[in-house]
């Protein structure tokens, strides 16, 4: 990111290259009309102001909060925020530090962050009796080493600023109490080291490789650019079972794409990656399937799948922000007179949870021969979350556990599929299951863009609107999932 010719680098970007570093470059660099963000970050947006809310309450503290009318200028924030400092608030809101350095070059450029706050102390700087030290809020469980090294960039600014030596930087979590400490002796000298070779990184504009995560990449507006490069490539990140850790060891013996991994003897393979003969195996198999785009059987005899005329496919949508299950769905099937029927538990309210549990349990119990199949263990983990919150008899729930056939377990046990990863949407979509856009109906919408997390968008807008048009969204999301599962269950059927 340049202004009036000067490079800038942001807490933002800095955050963005610890975890991906072509994030960085293309969001200095990359093309505009390629970006693609996501509903949901506008909810994570929410959920963060009312993390902040919760920092502001914990520090107590008379806050100014430096404002513009119209456009944010950031350059325009800083000098409202060096002003406040040197006036000695108590707290200054949502500030933005900047502060011009010379990198090895001799090339000038500055460093702005944006600290949740900035609490008075009394410890003296150029401002007088007093100075100011950072807390960042974050929505992590955990203060992991990127939140660490971006409060210690903010240390690193308000140092320059304010002509001392800081010792303290707080990092407030999303469950947490209390704040947590950053030892900004180990941190500083790693800050300094991140931001001299992301700069490097953007002065000589060489783009980073790629590599797909599915775990990091789903809500990056860069993911669809990305995934072509690598789909066109070959990339070796598109393989299930490699991590960033084996990447690294296979691109430095050589092994730089799919079609390489396939030629590579399983002995070398095992070697390379110093695992198991098993691992390697997993990874060479998976890699051939992928390239040959062909399943792969995987086992002499399949897991058993029971059969039976009544069958019912179970799925769930749920709000991780509120911690409520609001949707059971299920699709009933007999065989013998040839009919389905979806049906939906659906909480309009998170205080509904209760209701529809019961009501679930009711319907289930009227089928008490028939198997239950869903697709992961989260069906599993959330009928013994319900069942342990809302009393239900222990011989109820064993039985209804009894009864769950997770078909991610068998597949994955059974099978090498050309995948390049093993969610339902993957492997139901290479099947030749298409989901419906729920917003319209139409068949043919590409699966992996919805998912859960916009499912939590749709859920949060009928809560704030009341509009039944976001619940029926969310309904024929569910119903497709639930199709998909028995659309698999279905052709693993057939291949046994």
């Amino acid at each position: 990111m340049f202004e009036t010719g000067r490079m800038l680098l942001t807490d933002e970007l800095l955050f963005r290259y610890k975890r991906c570093r072509r994030r960085t470059f293309l969001d200095v660099y990359g093309n505009v009309t390629c970006r693609q963000e996501k509903d949901f970050l506008g909810i994570l947006r929410e959920e963060r102001e009312l993390h902040n809310q919760k920092v502001l309450q914990y520090y107590n503290l008379k806050v100014e909060q430096p404002r513009l009318w119209g456009e944010r200028d950031n350059k325009k924030l800083a000098a409202i925020t060096t002003q406040l400092m040197s006036q000695g608030v108590d707290g200054i809101y949502q500030g933005v530090i900047s502060v011009d350095i010379l990198d090895k070059d001799g090339d000038r450029v500055t460093l702005m962050a944006s600290p949740t706050l900035l609490v008075k102390q009394n410890i003296p700087s150029r401002w007088g009796d007093w100075s100011y030290f950072p807390v960042n809020a974050s929505l992590g469980k955990n203060p992991k080493p990127e939140y660490k090294l971006i409060l210690a960039f903010v240390v690193d600014i308000l140092n320059r600023i304010q002509g001392i030596s800081l010792s303290r930087g707080e990092i407030l979590l999303k469950d947490n109490s209390s704040p947590h400490q950053v030892d900004l002796a180990i941190w500083l000298p790693r800050a300094q080291e991140l931001v001299n070779e992301c700069l490097e990184m953007l002065k000589t504009k060489e783009i980073p490789d790629v590599y797909i995560s599915r775990q990091r990449c789903g809500f990056c507006p860069w993911y669809d650019d990305c995934y072509q490069v690598a789909k066109s490539s070959l990339h070796l990140s598109l393989i299930p079972g490699i991590t960033p850790n084996r990447y690294e060891l296979l691109v430095s013996n050589g092994i730089h794409n799919l079609e390489t991994v396939c030629q590579t003897p399983l002995s070398r393979l095992q070697e390379i990656l110093a695992c198991e003969k098993e691992v390697a195996t997993r990874i060479k198999q998976q890699s051939i399937s992928l390239l040959s785009g062909k399943p792969i059987l995987r086992q002499p005899n399949l897991l058993p799948l029971p059969q039976s005329s009544v069958e019912i496919y179970f799925d769930i949508e749920a709000d991780t922000r509120r911690n409520v299950d609001y949707l059971l769905g299920v699709l009933w099937v007999d065989h013998d007179n040839m009919i389905q029927e979806y049906r939906t538990f659906l909480a309009k309210s998170p205080g509904e949870e209760k209701s529809i549990w019961r009501d679930f349990l009711h319907f289930i119990q009227k089928y008490p021969h028939a198997p239950i199949f869903h697709y992961s263990e989260y069906e599993v983990e959330t009928v013994k979350r319900l069942a342990s919150l809302y009393n239900t008899p222990a011989s109820q729930l064993q039985s209804l556990l009894s009864r769950l056939f997770d078909l991610h377990r068998i597949l994955t046990h059974s099978f090498f599929l050309p995948v390049e990863n093993y969610s339902l949407k993957s492997v139901a979509n290479y099947l030749g299951f298409h989901w419906r856009n729920p917003k319209t109906g139409n068949n043919s919408y590409n699966p992996t863009s919805i998912g859960g997390d916009q499912c939590i968008v749709w859920y949060d807008q009928w809560l704030k609107t009341g509009d039944s048009f976001w619940l029926d969204c969310i309904k024929i999301y569910n119903e497709d999932d639930c199709l998909a599962t028995y659309h698999l269950k279905q052709w693993m059927a057939d291949f046994q």
